[in-house]
């Protein structure tokens, strides 16, 4: 039987991702592949437009998507007015069944609105949910299903499991807890449909309309810190080709100029890598130079006889524009630990190329790890000053230094913590302390988090969300403000503070997640 698909994307990805949602855009692919028919309706941008000349309005909007213990009677209003109009465009098109797009744990909240006002309005309706913000949460969709708003949780790859679902198969890889399996052949994918997306609501910094791309799925490294492995057990890859004839598709449909891989890393099957540069030089350069789009990507460090000259030249020629190394660490011995799989040489190769080749990067770095000592966290601060000239001249676009290390689930780090000399209560990510190195508590953590931006600022770099971590840095930093030391003195907590007088936070009350309206 032909279903009607209505494919929701729950706020809130923040304005500054800049990249379209990838995977609703698979999912409809799928979904029409399979004999039915999709709209959908992205509310996220929808969001964004409600209040595009009033950014002061969303801050305490983003403050409740984003934090879960926030509630304000004011802010709820406006979102539940938000909402009501949503849904009445839902049951606009007519739908057979409803799907939510959750990305991140920052759509639960608005998942679970929309979810409830859904089966309010409809009860019979069929409503399934997918998304990252369930792959990387075990407790999400059971408590969902319990709840009685939704009918079935998705984890793992929606492409073949939305599809079963529809044609009633509940025994499915994937559904409503059943492990979910990787699929084989990831080439054999239809490309992405963005027919119902505003490209104009995902422009990134540049102003280009830009569009993700799947290259990979799963990681050749395995770090410890990381809990890739837990969603993708096995590296599975497109061939280069593929890859290149879908930015071909995007650029001629949908007139792209830039793409961002939504791989955990672009250059983990090297002839891919190679296929995909050599095949996007030759159509890059066919194309008016107006015309020629950038791409930006995760990518590994290798060594010069993995990955020699010619292949970050091809890089330039076929438009890599940004490349996010998770360099994490300064110190060998960390990375190590870390299992990152290169050298301080293999390093210094990498970097000095991609500058060679003007080829920009974003340097991702984890301050606190367990084993990290202060001459670690030195080394670390050395690096910084050894590529600052580059950051002067742009090519070092931004720093990420995170928040110190949290421990997330299904990552090496939590699942074996007792291996690793951790002592956790496992109640917070940040809630853990190494026994052989006891003096790096989250004290200690706290404050070479804050030295490490006081350094890389002095130097000249950007940070990444500077005032969005210094923010969370402000909140953690009274629990801790017995502290001194001649590195924070003048780190003044009170100006990243959130400000109470316009509304930004409100009061706090215990939020009941399925409130009645």
């Amino acid at each position: 039987m032909k279903k009607r698909i209505a494919l929701l994307i729950a706020p809130r990805i923040q304005d500054d991702f800049g990249y379209t949602p990838a995977g609703a855009s698979l999912v409809k692919a799928a979904i029409v592949k399979a004999g039915h028919e999709c709209k959908i309706f992205d509310f996220n941008a929808e969001l964004e437009k409600s209040f595009m000349n009033k950014r002061e309005e969303l801050v305490p909007i983003d403050n409740w998507f984003l934090n879960h213990n926030f509630y304000s009677e004011k802010v709820y209003t406006k979102i539940i007015g938000l909402a009501q109009k949503w849904i009445d465009e839902v049951f606009e098109y007519k739908p057979t069944d409803v799907g939510i797009s959750v990305f991140s744990y920052n759509s639960q909240r608005a998942t679970i609105l929309l979810s409830t006002m859904i089966k309010s309005r409809k009860p019979d309706i069929p409503l399934f949910m997918g998304g990252a913000g369930l792959n990387t949460d075990n407790n999400f969709g059971p408590y969902c299903l319990e709840q009685g708003i939704m009918d079935c949780w998705i984890r793992g790859e929606g492409e073949l499991s939305v599809p079963a679902y529809l044609n009633g198969d509940m025994s499915h890889p994937g559904l409503n807890g059943i492990p979910p399996k990787q699929i084989d052949n990831i080439d054999d994918l239809e490309f992405p449909d963005y027919s119902d997306y505003e490209l104009a609501s995902y422009t990134n910094k540049k102003g280009l309309v830009a569009l993700p791309i799947t290259g990979s799925r799963g990681c050749v490294r395995a770090c410890t810190f990381c809990d890739i492995a837990s969603m993708w057990p096995k590296y599975k890859f497109r061939s280069g080709h593929s890859i290149a004839e879908e930015i071909k598709t995007q650029v001629s449909r949908y007139g792209a100029k830039a793409f961002r891989f939504t791989d955990s890393l672009i250059n983990g099957s090297m002839k891919a890598f190679r296929d995909m540069t050599y095949e996007l030089s030759e159509y890059r350069m066919k194309l008016k130079p107006e015309d020629r789009f950038i791409w930006d990507s995760h990518f590994i460090v290798r060594s010069k006889k993995q990955m020699p000259p010619e292949d970050f030249e091809k890089m330039a020629q076929s438009g890599a524009g940004t490349m996010l190394i998770g360099v994490e660490s300064g110190s060998p011995k960390v990375r190590d630990h870390m299992k990152k799989g290169y050298s301080d040489e293999d390093l210094h190769y990498s970097l000095s190329q991609l500058f060679k080749n003007k080829i920009k990067v974003r340097f991702l770095m984890i301050i606190g790890y367990p084993v990290e000592t202060e001459e670690d966290f030195k080394l670390t601060l050395d690096f910084f000053d050894r590529y600052a000239d580059y950051g002067k001249k742009g090519l070092v676009e931004e720093i990420n230094l995170g928040l110190t290390l949290n421990l997330l689930p299904n990552t090496p780090l939590y699942d074996n913590a007792e291996t690793h000399g951790l002592e956790t209560t496992k109640n917070h990510i940040n809630d853990w302390i190494c026994l052989q190195n006891p003096t790096l508590d989250f004290k200690e953590r706290l404050k070479r988090r804050i030295i490490a931006q006081h350094h890389v600022e002095k130097l000249g770099y950007k940070v990444f969300e500077s005032k969005n971590y210094l923010r969370a840095l402000a909140i953690a930093w009274n629990e801790v403000s017995n502290i001194k030391n001649k590195y924070i003195t003048k780190f003044d907590a009170s100006k990243v503070k959130f400000d109470r007088e316009k509304g930004i936070l409100e009061e706090q009350k215990d939020f009941d997640p399925l409130r009645t309206y």
